[in-house]
């Protein structure tokens, strides 16, 4: 027995010996040092280390833990044999609603870079941005993870004293068999019984759902995916305040400041004049109030201009048609800026959006300018059991000019700002275009 247990502690410590890869991640570098965009540089380290923190023979590190084995390098030899250590170095740029992220991969232990590569996803989408980072990772990394032995369990045989067997009587023997027979057959009746008069549910002809079972030496479960979880009456005044916020918010979050046209002449040419429009974007203060003061939000954070809202269904049912929504992106939306003259029609339209195809697009009815000045402000994310709403509370300042005959300009008497859904951009432009 003393041989036997010294082995369970020696495969044991070799299993905890095994190789590891030490990953440390550092907030990425913001490169332009854009305040707008601050936010990413602790949100990609976040997602990274939520990727990849059940990731087995992967154990991860923070700065403190490289600033700690960088002052003392001999510490890598205490490490389980075959450790490698890893350092990723992340840095980022925003370039209109693009976001450029850079990667390094950098071998601890000889300050070597083992790989580098560079992703790209739009601003409003951070989910794109967060998958590709992580896959990105992923490719650069598991070619320098350390294999792990499979260690097998050992076999340990039982031993028993042997016993002498009792010998009963064949009269004996037999009663018994006819009393358990007459048992099963009357606990059959009996079940039998409860299923005719409803009081009990044939196992063989509706199985119970929801109800782990033990069959044939594996356990399982019935269910649906049409099913769905019952709201809790009791959340409902709570629900009833998210839902007017959020409709509020997914409806008309913005404010808009605008000054009049400034208008330029030529001096080369005073048949044409420029033209210039001032607009500074950002979010309704009184929602962001509201949102603080009046919802009683899960988790609150908060990094320079970024705020995020945590909601969870603990608190609040989630309304399918706005969970819906959410999901399918159709709360986004565009600015539109149109100029009218006298008559009351559009002389000149501006579509501020990144879509590539409203900018290979023309008019022969009016002047039409596509930009990429505008970036939303806001964005929602809804999972199983959480909601988040993500805010920037920053002036997103634009300027769009144009030029006209002198004529035209003369003419126009108005100008008109509406956001429209991206998904009806068509059916908003096509008409005037």
């Amino acid at each position: 027995m003393r041989k036997i247990l010294v082995t369970i502690l020696l495969i044991s410590g070799l299993a905890a010996r095994q190789p590891l890869a030490f990953f440390y991640v550092l907030p990425f570098d913001n490169l332009k040092a854009d305040p707008t965009v601050e936010w990413i540089a602790s949100g990609l380290t976040d997602m990274v280390r939520e990727n990849f923190k059940n990731e087995i023979g992967l154990k991860l590190q923070t700065k403190e833990d490289l600033e700690v084995i960088m002052k003392d390098r001999s510490l890598m030899l205490k490490q389980p044999r075959g450790s490698r250590n890893f350092l990723l170095l992340g840095k980022y740029s925003r370039q209109l609603d693009q976001v450029e992220v850079s990667m390094q991969l950098i071998d601890v232990a000889t300050w070597d870079e083992l790989d580098a590569r560079t992703v790209n996803a739009g601003y409003s989408d951070i989910t794109v941005l967060n998958n590709q980072v992580n896959e990105t990772i992923r490719t650069m990394l598991y070619p320098y993870i350390p294999k792990r032995t499979v260690l097998s369990a050992p076999i340990i045989p039982e031993f028993a004293d042997p016993k002498p067997a009792k010998r009963r009587h064949p009269v004996s023997v037999r009663s018994v068999m006819i009393a358990n027979n007459l048992d099963k057959e009357l606990k059959k009746l009996e079940e039998s019984m409860d299923v005719l008069f409803g009081a009990k549910q044939d196992k063989k002809v509706k199985p119970k759902k929801d109800v782990t079972r033990f069959e044939g030496g594996e356990w399982t479960m019935d269910f649906s995916a049409h099913e769905r979880v019952d709201e809790n009456p009791e959340l409902a005044p709570n629900t009833q305040m998210l839902t007017t916020v959020l409709e509020q918010l997914i409806a008309n979050p913005y404010d808009i400041k605008m000054e009049k046209p400034k208008f330029i002449y030529h001096p080369d040419d005073d048949a044409y004049m420029t033209v210039q429009f001032h607009v500074v974007y950002s979010l309704k203060d009184e929602i962001i109030m509201e949102m603080l003061n009046t919802l009683p939000y899960t988790g609150l954070e908060q990094n320079g201009t970024l705020t995020i809202f945590y909601f969870s269904r603990e608190s609040f049912n989630f309304p399918e048609n706005i969970t819906e929504t959410i999901k399918s992106g159709n709360y986004r939306s565009v600015p539109v800026i149109r100029f009218f003259n006298k008559e009351k029609n559009p002389i000149v339209v501006v579509a501020d959006t990144p879509e590539e195809q409203w900018h290979s697009r023309s008019s022969q009815k009016v002047l039409y300018i596509p930009e990429r000045q505008f970036s939303p402000l806001i964005e929602f994310t809804v999972g199983g059991w959480s909601l988040q709403v993500a805010m920037e509370t920053v002036n997103l300042y634009a300027t769009y000019e144009f030029t006209l005959p002198m004529s035209d300009v003369e003419g126009l008497s108005n100008v008109n700002i509406k956001f429209v859904n991206e998904n009806e951009l068509n059916s908003f432009l096509d008409p005037i275009l």
